[in-house]
């Protein structure tokens, strides 16, 4: 697995981390976080930058996004951390397992948008149905039989957050121009040698070949 170490990546890791703080820290209510009929359960823009960190940067930096968003929660409430950092956990571990799927594979951006979006939703789903369960038995001390029962009325609501993640990351990402892209090594994956090429200076490279 390469790990991107160019400046420039970690320039654009930076620029969506942010976003993901600062929908966490100043969610706009109505717009950036919509209310749902189940308790303590809204839906947010917060994984949509997550989504797009996977599909530009790579699994590791969306793993390290999701715990950045994680202590940004934390720090002011540990429960709504540990129910939202399963969550996009569990959202991540469905993206990674779609990509795996579709490594090598001539599938045009659409086809691929719904097999990440299948894989999302249903890791997210079904991961959250029996991480909910724990979490409440371990916060509130419920039954692990009525834990499920409440459990269940949050799997449709985690679903269409997933699917907003995917489809919201999806649109957002292939709205950037295909050479604003290439330009800012979105989606490519860099090896080392390739990586200190690129930051090495002209002059650098002019004096090496004299």
């Amino acid at each position: 697995m390469n790990i991107r170490t160019d400046s420039k990546s970690i320039a654009l890791l930076a620029v969506f981390t942010s976003l993901v703080i600062a929908l966490e820290i100043f969610p706009i209510p109505g717009v950036t976080d919509l209310y749902t009929p189940v308790p303590n359960f809204t839906i947010d823009w917060t994984g949509i930058p997550i989504m797009i960190v996977f599909l530009g940067l790579g699994g590791v930096f969306s793993v390290f996004t999701v715990g950045v968003m994680w202590v940004f929660i934390a720090y002011r409430n540990f429960q709504g951390a540990a129910f939202k950092g399963f969550a996009e956990t569990f959202t991540l571990l469905g993206l990674i397992v779609a990509k795996i799927i579709l490594r090598n594979r001539d599938l045009d951006w659409k086809k691929s948008a719904v097999i990440y979006l299948i894989f999302a939703c249903l890791f997210r789903g079904v991961g959250m149905l029996f991480g909910n369960v724990v979490l409440f038995n371990l916060f509130w001390g419920w039954s692990y039989d009525t834990a499920f029962t409440i459990s269940m009325i949050y799997v449709p609501w985690n679903i269409i957050q997933a699917a907003v993640n995917v489809l919201g990351g999806l649109f957002l990402y292939q709205l950037i121009p295909e050479s604003l892209r290439i330009q800012a090594g979105l989606g490519l994956t860099k090896s080392r040698e390739t990586t200190v090429y690129e930051e090495i200076s002209e002059d650098e490279l002019k004096t090496g070949t004299e």
